[in-house]
């Protein structure tokens, strides 16, 4: 096997025991992540995907308004303050 299809057979493992996902769902999961270059399920979901809870465990979607900001890392915002120093 090459080290794609154990990479693969890896992430499918890891998104069934940790995330308790379908065979569909890991088929999205795998799909982004060679989008993104072929980077593992595990690295993807640790880093990018979380789910908000209130105060008592319960999923809160509207919470993620609060902690999604379309500014973060903005290209203008980093290219204005970047500009300013080189002037």
């Amino acid at each position: 096997m090459n080290n794609s299809t154990i990479q693969i057979e890896k992430d499918i493992l890891w998104l069934q025991d940790n995330c308790n996902m379908t065979n569909r769902q890991c088929d999205e999961v795998i799909g982004a992540c060679e989008d993104l270059g072929g980077i593992s399920a595990e690295y993807f979901c640790e880093e990018f995907v979380f789910v908000c809870e209130d105060e008592n465990g319960n999923e809160d979607v509207d919470a993620l308004n609060r902690v999604h900001d379309d500014d973060y890392l903005s290209l203008d915002w980093f290219n204005t303050i970047f500009h300013e120093y080189i002037e």
